[in-house]
C-alpha cells in the first residue's frame, strides 16, 4: 500500500511538473510579423491533401527562445487527420513549450481552438528500440471540428538551450522541404556575430541591427519539393540548408569536449583492480588494447540516458565501470581512461556515421557529430568503436566502420582525421550441386567464410538465435530459389576470433532445380546464382542521374559454384572482366569435361562509395554486364534428356550427338564426291 501511495504521488508530481511547462502565453513583443499568401498555391505540387503555406522560425539567442509558427491549408478530406494533429517534442530537462495560438480560420471567421487542459503530454522515446533513451516529451494536441478548405494556424515557442553548450550556438535549417511549401522564413538575433553557410542555394541572409542585436534573415517563397533519386550517399546534403554557429574553428570544439570530457575523480579501487588484472595478464600493448576494448565492447551493455547534458556529457568511467551499461561516449571515455592507465595513448573521437566526407566542409560545432569512438596512438594509429560487440581479430586487424573522418579530442587539434579503412569485410562461398538426374532435385553442400566486419556480424547473429531458428531461416532462404528445401543436418560453425573468420557448414537435399521456361514452353531450366553477390552493386533503372549514387563499400565477395551433371554435356568456356568506376569484377565458366563439371567462379570488390554523376553512364553500362553474368542457366528439352543447353541463350548439343551429325556430314561429302566422279565418268563415256 505504501509503495502505491509513492508511485501516485512521484506520478502526481510528474503530471503537475510536465503540465507547468506547457502553458499559455502571448507571442514575443520582439517577433516580425510574417505575412502568407493564400494564393500561393501550385495544386500540382499539393499532397497529402495540405499545403503548408508558412513555417516561420525566429530564435532569440540571447532569451534562449525559438518561435515556431505553421499555417497549413486542408485541400483535401485525406488531409484533415494530419492538419488537425500537433505534435510538438522537448526536453523537460531545461525547456518549456509555450503555446500563443491555435486558429482554424475558415473563409473570414476565426476560430480559437486553444485550450491548455486539451493538450496531452507523453514520453516519445522513439530510439528505445535502439536501447537510447533521450527523456524528451511530446505534447499533443487533436483540433476539433477540422474540414476542407479549412486553414490552420498555430505559434508556439520552446524557451532553453542545453546548458552543455555553454552559451555558444550553433543549428542548422532548410529551406525547402519534401513539399513545397508558400513561404519559410528563419530570423536569428544573437549578440554575437554568427558564422552561417548555406548548401544547394545561393541564398544569403539580410543582415542588421536590431535593438543593439545582430539579426540574420532568410526568407524563401513557393518552394519546390525535392525530388529524392534512389540510393542517395547518406553524406549528400539534399536540402537547401543552411548552417550557422558562434565556434570559429575546429580547434574551439575540441576544446570545448575535452572540458565535459575532463576526468574530475580518481579510478575507484575496482576499476583499477581490472586495469591492473588486463596489464598483468599480457605482455604486448597490442594485447592489452584488444584486451580492453573486448571488456569495453562485452561486459558494458550499450544503453544510453540522453536528456539534458545527458546527451553530450559521459558518466564518469567508475560509474560506467560499477553500472555495467553506457552508451557511445561513456564506453569509450572508459576505454581511453583504462588503456591511459596502463601508458597506452588513447583519445575520444567525434565522428558522425552518416556525413563522412561531407562533414569537413560544415561549420565547427559539435551539434554536427552522432558518436564517439576511440583513437589509439601505439607506434602507428587504430581506431575502436566500443559499441560493436563480440569483435573478432587481432589488435591491429579489428574491424572498423568507413566513418570516413573523425575529430580527435586532444588538446591543441585542429583537424580531423582521415580514417584508413584496413578490413575488406570479404565473404567467400562455395556451392557444390550434385544433380540426381534431369528433371529431378540435387543435393547442395555451402561452405561460407566470413572476414572482417562481416564475421563479426555473423557470429553476432549466431549468439543472438538458436541453431534451429538459423535452419529455418536458411532453408526459408534457398526456397526462394528450388523447390522443396530441406536440411540434410543443422549449420555447423567454426569461429576463428583471432584471425576473425567465421566458417558455416551447410547441406541440403533440394526436391526440384528444374523450371519450366517461359519463353520456350517444351524445356526445363536450371538457374544457379551466387547469392551473396545480389544487392551489391545498385543497378539502374535509366540512364540519367542527378545525383551521386551510393554503393555498399568496402566489400569484397568470392563465389564459386561447383554443378556436377549426370552425364557429359557440351558446355563452352566463357570469361569476363570489368573495370568500372566503383568496383572490379571477374566472372568465369570452366567446364571439366572429365569430371562432367560445370565451375563458375564470381568475384566482385568495391573501390569506393560511390559513383559521380560524369562517371554514371559507364557505371550503368559495366553494372549490366555483371547482371547478364549472375544467372547461370542450363536447359534442355522436357522429352530429351540427352540434349542439354548452355546459360545466356547459347545452344550447343550433347556431345555425343554433335560427332554423330560431323560424321554424317563427312559421309555425306563422301557419298557426294563418289557420285559426281560417277556421273562425270559415265558422262565422259557417252561422249
Amino acid at each position: 500500500m505504501r509503495n502505491l501511495i509513492i508511485g501516485f504521488i512521484a506520478f502526481l508530481y510528474f503530471s503537475t511538473a510536465t503540465y507547468a511547462q506547457v502553458t499559455k502565453e502571448m507571442e514575443p513583443s520582439w517577433l516580425d510579423d510574417i505575412h502568407y499568401s493564400k494564393s500561393d498555391i501550385d495544386i500540382d505540387d499539393v499532397s497529402q491533401g495540405t499545403h503548408t503555406l508558412l513555417y516561420d522560425t525566429q530564435i532569440n539567442v540571447p532569451q534562449q527562445t525559438v518561435f515556431y509558427r505553421v499555417t497549413t491549408k486542408v485541400t483535401d478530406n485525406v488531409g484533415i487527420q494530419n492538419a488537425s494533429t500537433i505534435n510538438i517534442s522537448y526536453d523537460p530537462s531545461y525547456q518549456k513549450l509555450k503555446f500563443h495560438k491555435i486558429h482554424i480560420i475558415r473563409n473570414t471567421e476565426i476560430i480559437d481552438k486553444l485550450n491548455i487542459s486539451n493538450i496531452e503530454v507523453m514520453r516519445r522515446e522513439l530510439n528505445a528500440e535502439s536501447h537510447l533513451y533521450d527523456g524528451a516529451l511530446s505534447a499533443v494536441m487533436n483540433i476539433s471540428d477540422v474540414r476542407t478548405d479549412d486553414i490552420i494556424d498555430y505559434s508556439y515557442s520552446i524557451i532553453g538551450f542545453n546548458p552543455i553548450h555553454k552559451n555558444i550556438y550553433s543549428t542548422n535549417f532548410f529551406l525547402n522541404d519534401f513539399k513545397s511549401i508558400g513561404k519559410i522564413h528563419v530570423t536569428l538575433l544573437s549578440k554575437n556575430k554568427l558564422n552561417h553557410k548555406a548548401f544547394n542555394t545561393s541564398a544569403k541572409p539580410v543582415i542588421s541591427k536590431v535593438n543593439n542585436l545582430n539579426k540574420y534573415e532568410w526568407e524563401a517563397s513557393n518552394t519546390k519539393k525535392i525530388e529524392f533519386e534512389d540510393d542517395i550517399p547518406g553524406w549528400k546534403l539534399m536540402y537547401e540548408t543552411v548552417f550557422v554557429s558562434e565556434f570559429n574553428s575546429w580547434k574551439e570544439v575540441v576544446d570545448w569536449g575535452l572540458d565535459i570530457y575532463k576526468i574530475d575523480e580518481k579510478v575507484d579501487t575496482e576499476l583499477q583492480a581490472k586495469i591492473d588484472e588486463i596489464n598483468a595478464a599480457y605482455e604486448t600493448n597490442g594485447e592489452k588494447i584488444k584486451a580492453t576494448l573486448n571488456f569495453v565492447q562485452n561486459e558494458i551493455r550499450y544503453l544510453g540516458l540522453e536528456n539534458g547534458i545527458g546527451s553530450y556529457k559521459p558518466f564518469s568511467p567508475n560509474q560506467v565501470f560499477k553500472q555495467r551499461f553506457g552508451d557511445c561516449k561513456d564506453k569509450s571515455l572508459l576505454m581511453v581512461n583504462m588503456l591511459s592507465k596502463m601508458g597506452i595513448e588513447a583519445y575520444p573521437m567525434f565522428v558522425n556515421t552518416y556525413l563522412k566526407q561531407t562533414i569537413k566542409d560544415l561549420l565547427p560545432s559539435p551539434k554536427i557529430f552522432d558518436h564517439c569512438v576511440v583513437k589509439v596512438i601505439d607506434g602507428s594509429e587504430r581506431w575502436y568503436d566500443p559499441t560493436i560487440t563480440n569483435q573478432g581479430g587481432y589488435y591491429d586487424s579489428t574491424h572498423f566502420p568507413d566513418y570516413a573522418h573523425g575529430l580527435v579530442l586532444k588538446k591543441g587539434n585542429d583537424s580531423f582525421d582521415d580514417i584508413k579503412l584496413y578490413s575488406e569485410n570479404k565473404i567467400e562461398t562455395f556451392e557444390e550441386y550434385t544433380i540426381d538426374s534431369i528433371g529431378k532435385g540435387a543435393r547442395l553442400k555451402v561452405v561460407t567464410i566470413y572476414h572482417g566486419g562481416e564475421a563479426d556480424n555473423m557470429r553476432n547473429y549466431y549468439k543472438s538465435n538458436s541453431i534451429n531458428s538459423i535452419q529455418k531461416e536458411y532453408e526459408k532462404f534457398y526456397s526462394n530459389y528450388y523447390y522443396n528445401v530441406s536440411s540434410l543436418k543443422a549449420p555447423q560453425f567454426e569461429d576463428k576470433l583471432n584471425l576473425n573468420t567465421f566458417k558455416i557448414y551447410e547441406e541440403y537435399k533440394l526436391d526440384s532445380i528444374w523450371q519450366p521456361m517461359a519463353e520456350k514452353t517444351d524445356h526445363i531450366s536450371a538457374t544457379f546464382i551466387p547469392s551473396s553477390l545480389l544487392n551489391s552493386l545498385y543497378l539502374p533503372n535509366n540512364d540519367k542521374r542527378n545525383s551521386e549514387l551510393a554503393i555498399v563499400y568496402p566489400i569484397t565477395r568470392e563465389h564459386q559454384i561447383k554443378i556436377k551433371l549426370p552425364t557429359d554435356w557440351g558446355i563452352k568456356n566463357e570469361k569476363l572482366f570489368v573495370t568500372s568506376p566503383g568496383f572490379y569484377y571477374e566472372w568465369k565458366v570452366d567446364y571439366d569435361r572429365k569430371e562432367k563439371t560445370i565451375n563458375l567462379n564470381y568475384y566482385l570488390k568495391t573501390l569506393k562509395d560511390h559513383i559521380t554523376q560524369d562517371e554514371f553512364r559507364i557505371y550503368n553500362q559495366d553494372a549490366k554486364k555483371v547482371d547478364q553474368t549472375t544467372a547461370y542457366m542450363i536447359y534442355i528439352p522436357k522429352n530429351f534428356s540427352n540434349m542439354a543447353s548452355i546459360s545466356n541463350g547459347s545452344n550447343i548439343l550433347f556431345d555425343g550427338i554433335v560427332a554423330i551429325a560431323k560424321l554424317l556430314f563427312i559421309i555425306g561429302i563422301i557419298i557426294t564426291i563418289v557420285l559426281l566422279i560417277f556421273w562425270y565418268t559415265q558422262r565422259k563415256k557417252a561422249k
